[in-house]
């Protein structure tokens, strides 16, 4: 069981490299788009786990739903 596991980690960290290694965006813009994303799940789950209100405070864009700007 744990040798499943690990060989489905190692097999997840070596895609998630390979994903930034050949992204369509900047460095960057995947940089903030992680950090948005990261902070986003993490107030969502302190949330659920403390019970909190039943409306959304999150400002992010709710994931690829609204287009890149490009600030070339």
């Amino acid at each position: 069981m744990l040798g499943n596991a690990r060989t489905a980690m190692k097999f997840f960290v070596y895609g998630l490299i390979a994903g930034l290694l050949f992204a369509p965006r900047s460095g960057a813009e995947s940089r903030k788009e992680l950090v948005g994303w990261v902070t986003e799940t993490v107030q969502d789950t302190v949330k659920t786990v403390t019970g909190g209100g039943s409306g959304s405070t999150s400002s992010s864009n709710g994931g690829d739903t609204q287009p890149m700007t490009d600030n070339a």
